[in-house]
């Protein structure tokens, strides 16, 4: 299934990361590219109203992660970039929003993301 013709669909939309992990070459890395200026508007909620977007979007994730898979006959296909979304938000929970610690958190990130030591191994 053509992942272009996905985007017309919101849900799809979102899980390819509203575009971003259309991207020829790393798609998770210009996923969390994108996740990086939405955790600056995050990051200016108080922690809990932070930790309740987070189960909000965590959740909406879940569905709409599964619902592009299934329509792709494909598990994790490697558009799918709403996890990195989510997975940068609960790795940069309570960083300050100053450069070197956004840019520090967006390769450590990075790192475990595509290394997958274990137990991010074994969860994935």
């Amino acid at each position: 299934m053509n992942t272009y013709a996905l985007c017309r669909n919101p849900i799809h939309l979102a899980s390819f990361g509203f575009g971003s992990g259309l991207a020829p070459k790393a798609p998770g890395t210009f996923g969390t590219l994108l996740a990086v200026p939405l955790w600056l508007g995050l990051n200016q909620l108080e922690l809990p109203w932070y930790l309740a977007m987070l189960a909000a979007t965590f959740a909406f994730g879940v569905f709409c992660c599964g619902y592009t898979a299934k329509a792709m006959g494909v598990h994790d296909h490697g558009s799918i970039v709403w996890d990195e979304f989510v997975g940068f938000w609960i790795a940069m929970i309570a960083v300050p929003a100053e450069p070197l610690w956004i840019v520090a958190g967006f390769a450590l990130f990075r790192l475990f993301d595509i290394a997958k030591p274990w137990p991010i191994k074994w969860l994935d």
